[in-house]
């Protein structure tokens, strides 16, 4: 049987060129990091179009499988009911799954950014220590003015009901500052060739957004509109529109307001007008350099972006280099899959469960009150069944005894037990997502009142389940948007500038440096290698993480005789970093102060040591004589 592949090795034409686009012209401008579009023929400006449809289409088209689920986790989210919903029925949603997101939001915010600073950078080096306390400061600086809590909170929330949070990382040259936005997933298109985590191999990424021409203009990026005033005037696209815009044209309508239609106003009454939104399309796109005709280039990692389907109005290199600037998230990590798993893929399942057995509870209730009742119209006045008057009298044919053709049908409640079921259903849910009654800061009553120490432990396994996730969310997310915002800060901070200080809020590397509060820096000291503390993920209650378990150490090794075989100092030290004290080397006695001899304290410490020191347990004196470490007295050897 012959084999597939006899011929490779025979010459093969290709369908086309394999260029997508020739930009040999533009080389120079290219390569001085300028915007040519404003200089691309009809030619080129639709064959870029071109691309970033085909690369939005190949994405939509696998990536679209997930919007329904989304949209039904966005109704679980929401507690959403229909506004046009009348009857009890249609209003009753199980509300317990919102308030499990809402405890692992919390843990993960607590763990991610609750420390001060923020985000805690080291130096790789000496000379980089400096410039990690600075830089350390600043970004903690830029993420209280930008609200910057807020859009790790957003991302840590996508996380969770999407498991796909696709998130932003630029450089506001206006501000001097970083900037994190937050995309709805659906406006988002990654290349889906690469695996889950494995972003570095992304040939591009799509950011869809709508925007409004005068926004588009101020932010200074695109100066192709000023040179064309006619693209103030909304585009007519082209006939269908891309895949990627329908969502929120259509299945999006009821969730959110669609900013793509026309706004529907009147002609006159009016001397100005605020205009369309218009549609954005910004592609981040790694293209080889044949592919441009630059064939001397490995890579050009480039920005488009096009206006209403159809303009590019920004087309230029890559100001970020060789990186996306943009922070993929996801709540359950897994490699060997395109989409990442969300916490509402495991809770929606048993949300729905619960919800109808909430309203089959109250169809039941409703038709134990409305009980069917069957009348005999020769016997009862009929209209009195149905127009109760106020007396509650009906009226019966002469001679017919009280009680007489009429028969109540009573609905047995048959839906009893519903309750106990939905609160299995809500158990069920705390243990696929580790968010106890106690994490939730409820009572914990099942089968009888639980010690404190049983709500503790329960607690601690829990936060040690949240903490794995914590760990990876804080190495996979966290970590490449602290150094994207740090080569930000280094790259493009052209000016000198300064920080506000609080009291004891300055780090020895740095303390030398605080003038009335405020320390002041140049563009030389913020450079270096830097990198991001990973956190460890875990609030206090794991016990290497609570000051209680070092001190209850120190306390055992006294007693026990082995505080001698250990570095109390460190322990100590370590004790006090669990207390949430990182920096503990601004406290430190300066070589002036030890040269005066020890503070009273420490003369303290020392005669303590001494006398602890003078008896020994018998046991450790014979375990150290046969070591050879203690001679017996008399001993002649």
């Amino acid at each position: 049987m012959a084999s597939n592949y006899t011929n490779y090795r025979a010459e093969f034409t290709p369908l086309n060129d394999g260029i997508v686009v020739d930009l040999s012209e533009h080389a120079d401008a290219l390569t001085q990091y300028e915007d040519i579009s404003a200089l691309l023929s009809d030619e080129q400006e639709q064959r870029l179009v071109q691309y970033v449809k085909s690369a939005m289409q190949m994405s939509y088209d696998r990536i679209s499988r997930r919007y329904d689920h989304w949209k039904q986790a966005d109704r679980a989210h929401d507690v959403y009911v229909r506004p046009d919903a009348t009857s009890f029925k249609e209003k009753a949603v199980i509300a317990d799954t919102r308030a499990i997101a809402d405890t692992v939001l919390t843990y993960l915010m607590a763990a991610l950014t609750g420390r001060n600073p923020m985000f805690q950078l080291e130096g790789l080096n000496r000379k980089s220590r400096k410039s990690s306390a600075i830089i350390e400061r600043l970004l903690h600086q830029q993420m209280r003015r930008t609200a910057g809590e807020a859009r790790i909170a957003q991302h840590l929330l996508d996380c969770i009901r999407y498991g796909y949070a696709p998130t932003k990382v630029t450089w506001n040259a206006n501000t001097r500052s970083n900037e994190i936005t937050n995309f709805d997933p659906r406006r988002v298109f990654h290349d889906p060739r690469c695996q889950w985590g494995d972003w570095e191999r992304m040939q591009y990424i799509i950011f869809s957004d709508f925007s409004s021409y005068d926004a588009l203009l101020q932010t200074g990026l695109y100066p192709k509109l000023a040179k064309y005033p006619s693209l103030r005037n909304r585009l007519t696209p082209p006939a269908g529109g891309w895949d990627g815009h329908r969502w929120h044209q259509e299945a999006g309508r009821g969730l959110s307001i669609d900013p793509s239609e026309r706004n529907r106003r009147e002609n006159g009454g009016s001397f100005f007008t605020l205009g369309d939104s218009r549609i954005v399309d910004e592609c981040w796109i790694r293209l080889a350099g044949y592919e441009v005709n630059l064939p001397q280039l490995d890579h050009l990692y480039m920005v488009v972006t096009i206006l209403d389907e159809g303009v590019v109005i920004r087309a230029q290199l890559n100001p970020y280099g060789r990186q996306f600037p943009t922070v993929i998230g996801g709540l359950y990590h897994d490699a060997h899959k395109t989409y990442g798993q969300s916490l509402y893929d495991l809770l929606l399942p048993l949300h729905d469960i619960s919800t109808w057995l909430l309203r089959s509870r109250i169809d039941n209730v409703q038709a134990s009150l409305t009980n069917l009742i069957f009348a005999d119209p020769t016997q009862v006045a009929i209209n009195d069944l149905i127009d109760r008057n106020p007396h509650g009298i009906v009226r019966t044919m002469p001679g017919v005894e009280p009680g007489k053709g009429v028969f109540i049908a009573n609905v047995p409640d048959v839906t009893r037990g519903h309750w106990n079921d939905i609160g299995a259903m809500s158990e069920l849910k705390q243990r696929l997502s580790a968010a106890s009654d106690a994490q939730q800061g409820m009572p914990t009553a099942e089968g009888g009142v639980r010690t404190a120490t049983e709500i503790q432990r329960l607690t601690q396994l829990g936060s040690q389940r949240l903490g794995v996730l914590s760990r990876i969310i804080s190495a996979t997310s966290v970590r490449p948007m602290v150094r994207m915002m740090t080569s930000n800060i280094q790259d493009f901070f052209s000016k000198d500038g300064s920080i506000r200080i609080s009291d004891g809020d300055s780090a020895s590397a740095v303390s030398s440096m605080v003038e009335d509060g405020y320390l002041d820096f140049n563009i030389s000291e913020i450079q270096g290698d830097i990198d991001y503390l990973v956190v460890d993920g875990t609030l206090p209650l794991e016990p290497t993480r609570n000051a209680e378990t070092w001190i209850n150490m120190l306390k055992t090794l006294n007693e026990t005789g082995m505080a001698m075989e250990y570095n109390s100092g460190k322990i100590v030290e370590e004790a006090i970093r669990s207390m949430g004290v990182s920096d503990l080397d601004q406290f430190k006695i300066g070589k002036e102060q030890q040269a005066e001899g020890p503070t009273p304290s420490q003369q303290m410490m020392l005669m303590e040591k001494a006398r602890g020191a003078s008896v020994q347990p018998q046991q450790q004196v014979e375990n150290e004589v046969k070591k050879g470490n203690l001679v017996p007295i008399g001993d002649k050897r």
